[in-house]
């Protein structure tokens, strides 16, 4: 494992992640669900920590966390997808600046794709090569001064 801090983008190693989107995707311009329910959950006065795992409804064993601002093919090329299935998996050109993507997977399949605001929750963590194990998503909130001097929600491992 290595330390990392914002902006997270791990390397896979070859072969490990097959490209298969065998669940959903939430690859619009706008910020998915489980993005918005980690925001939500953030916010509960008196919020403490915030189990990843709870807030989903599809299957994973294990998330990444892209880099923000990373564009269509670099995903692309991180994920090994071929052309013609990334534009089905990833389907806008670049991820804003201030969100990245989240990448959920089990057995070596993409099971959920989706777009993560950094106001919902900034990851500070260290990044195992293979994801973030489910079991591991479980995050303590910390609250502090972001970029011009806005409240940022920072989400460490605990």
């Amino acid at each position: 494992m290595r330390r990392l801090r914002l902006p997270l983008f791990t390397l896979l190693p070859a072969g490990l992640l097959t490209v298969v989107l065998s669940g959903c995707s939430e690859m619009r311009n706008g910020t998915g669900m489980v993005s918005q329910r980690l925001g939500e959950a953030v916010r509960e006065p008196g919020a403490r920590e915030v189990d990843l795992g709870k807030l989903t409804s599809f299957g994973w064993a294990y998330v990444h966390v892209s880099r923000p601002g990373v564009t269509r093919e670099e995903m692309c090329a991180w994920i090994r997808a071929k052309r013609n299935d990334c534009g089905r998996i990833i389907r806008i050109e670049k991820a804003p600046d201030d969100h990245v993507y989240l990448l959920f997977g089990q057995r070596g399949r993409l099971t959920h794709v989706e777009l993560h605001a950094l106001s919902n929750g900034m990851f500070d963590m260290e990044v195992p090569e293979g994801g973030l194990p489910r079991e591991r998503a479980v995050f303590r909130i910390r609250r502090g001064a972001g970029p011009e001097g806005r409240e940022t929600v920072w989400l460490e491992p605990r």
